[in-house]
């Protein structure tokens, strides 16, 4: 099945990157360009994993899947500038103070330097073969730990997105993502996880859609 879902899933992260270029380049909020920044990375790590059989084991393959990791400990932790751009939309108060800038400035900070340390500096790669697919993975199993750092401040402007504006579609994306994702990993069906990713994905761009007009945006000071 894996064969399958990852080009599959390449092709839609691409079809999904043209269609949102198309009305979030018109944002004035850089969370919605570290979402673009995502997607194409996503397109990138979806690729790669589709591709490892055949380009085979190898530096070639080694490289690749190195600048896989990097994309990942990199652009995850900006789901955080996301998080906060969203909640700023919504007209509340505290979303604007210097402390809560710098409050979600240093949790993408940390959060990339634990990503950092615990997927690329403390971890040795090697190929596997899983479920038909050839890749390198690390020899032993990491616990996503900085990812799931990434959920909490979204999972605020999930439940305060719902709360003001009655959009239950985000939470719900969060509750997928948490619940079916983490599930499939647990049960070692890596392809699984990817696909709710995804649609984690395209919830985060329906998101950015339904804040874009002019209604919602930061506290105009007077």
């Amino acid at each position: 099945m894996d064969v399958f879902l990852y080009p599959i899933l390449t092709v839609a992260y691409i079809a999904l990157f043209i269609w949102s270029f198309r009305f979030i380049r018109e944002s004035a909020y850089w969370g919605t360009y570290w979402l673009m920044f995502i997607t194409l990375a996503m397109i990138y790590d979806n690729a790669i994993l589709a591709l490892g059989n055949w380009i085979g084991e190898g530096d070639m393959l080694e490289g690749l899947s190195l600048v896989r990791s990097l994309f990942h400990v990199l652009l995850t932790p900006t789901l955080v500038f996301v998080a906060l751009d969203i909640v700023r939309r919504l007209r509340l108060e505290w979303t604007e103070s210097l402390l809560v800038q710098v409050l979600y400035h240093l949790y993408t900070f940390v959060v990339t330097v634990m990503g950092i340390f615990m997927e690329i500096l403390w971890v040795d790669m090697e190929p596997v073969v899983e479920h038909g697919l050839l890749r390198y993975a690390p020899v032993q199993p990491q616990i996503p730990c900085a990812s799931a750092l990434v959920l909490v401040p979204l999972l605020i402007s999930g439940i305060l997105v719902w709360r003001k504006l009655r959009w239950p579609v985000l939470l719900i994306g969060l509750l997928l993502v948490m619940i079916g994702g983490g599930g499939a990993v647990l049960l070692g069906q890596p392809a699984l996880s990817a696909v709710f990713v995804f649609i984690f994905i395209w919830v985060l761009v329906l998101t950015e859609q339904m804040l874009l007009p002019e209604d919602y945006g930061p506290i105009n000071r007077v």
